[in-house]
């Protein structure tokens, strides 16, 4: 798996989880030997939560162009 950081090696790693309302302390994820990214179970699922919603949200809103605006002197 490669980091979507900077492209490096991601290894398997165990964290600890103390706010996990399941019981579970220990918990498994990826981090990156190069800069020391991490990504996780919750990590992924937000990320692809996000990716998803950002994706909808360019499909439903119309690209609006930039109205230009000419500069008018005022002459004193």
């Amino acid at each position: 798996m490669k980091c979507h950081r900077c492209q490096g090696l991601m290894v398997v790693d165990h964290f600890i989880d103390m706010e996990d309302d399941s019981g579970h302390l220990w918990m498994r994820g990826w981090r990156c030997v190069t800069c020391g990214d991490v990504v996780d179970p919750k990590i992924h699922r937000h990320r692809l939560i996000q990716s998803s919603l950002r994706d909808r949200l360019r499909r439903v809103l119309p690209n609006k162009r930039k109205q230009m605006r000419e500069v008018v002197r005022l002459s004193a």
